[in-house]
């Protein structure tokens, strides 16, 4: 078994991709829980995906999806290539009090069905009428290109592939109203969970109330919920957990993540690769 004392892992992150704040989150959660049992490091690696940094050779050769989060590590046998994998891999290794036993089932199943959803779906309000037929992906002018090599070329046809497969759809009119009629149905249960720990009612708390404190769910849950809200789309989005956002948002371990900037990226911000505060864990 690896000495996971000594492990060293590298998070490949974009500060405003939804689901490299999960991870991103997962890690500050983690490192205040209880029973923490952190690796030697964990450093963070700006990849660019306005930029279409994803989609270079060397990063592809880490995610053939071609998506951010990817995590390398000293002790893992692969890359980790999406931020569940991430979150649950760190849960039981590093912060196990991110994954109560408890509610570990009710944890990945929530988990799961989340991210069988399409975040383009509900992140992208505007899709013009072409994107609502056919999304379409910068790989293809990438392998117009006459002059990479035929691994380069092989890697951009497999990232193309998962698109198509995955987000060429997304802004399809069945397809948004699937994702969102998912999205308020796994809400609702959320809630439910908050009922039933006490949570309920009390924005300070997190799902599972305070015995339990902070979980994965609650680490990938916030930032979609406050996506959901920056784009216009509070009505899926019930009240309990909209006051639950606006309190969690003011949260060390959250200020840590985004350091007070709302999920999107807007370019009067500035420029991406000048926020060095979010270059860092």
């Amino acid at each position: 078994m690896a000495n996971l004392e000594n492990a060293e892992y590298t998070l490949y992150s974009s500060p405003f991709s939804l689901y490299s704040m999960m991870a991103r989150h997962t890690i500050q959660l983690g490192r205040a829980s209880s029973n923490a049992r952190p690796p030697k490091s964990i450093t963070l690696h700006f990849i660019n995906h306005r930029k279409d940094k994803n989609l270079e050779e060397e990063y592809l050769k880490i995610n053939p999806k071609g998506q951010v989060p990817a995590m390398t590590g000293n002790v893992l046998e692969q890359p980790l290539t999406d931020s569940i994998s991430i979150s649950l891999y760190l849960a039981e290794n590093h912060y196990p009090a991110l994954l109560p036993a408890e509610h570990a089932a009710v944890i990945k199943d929530l988990l799961q069905r989340f991210h069988s959803i399409y975040g383009q779906s509900f992140s992208n309000p505007n899709p013009t009428a072409e994107m609502k037929q056919y999304n379409p992906s910068p790989v293809e002018d990438l392998l117009k290109r006459t002059d990479i090599s035929p691994e380069y070329r092989k890697l951009l046809e497999g990232k193309l592939k998962f698109h198509n497969e995955h987000n060429a759809t997304a802004f399809h009119p069945d397809v948004v109203a699937k994702a969102r009629s998912d999205l308020q149905t796994i809400f609702a249960e959320v809630v439910e969970h908050r009922k039933r720990s006490g949570a309920f009612g009390n924005p300070n708390e997190w799902t599972f109330g305070p015995k339990v404190g902070p979980t994965v769910l609650d680490s990938h849950f916030l930032p979609v919920v406050l996506r959901c809200i920056e784009v216009g789309s509070a009505e899926l989005v019930p009240e309990e957990l909209q006051r639950w956002s606006e309190t969690m948002s003011k949260s060390p371990s959250w200020l840590k993540v985004m350091h007070g900037k709302p999920t999107r990226y807007d370019p009067s911000m500035g420029p991406l690769e000048d926020m060095l505060e979010m270059m860092s864990l």
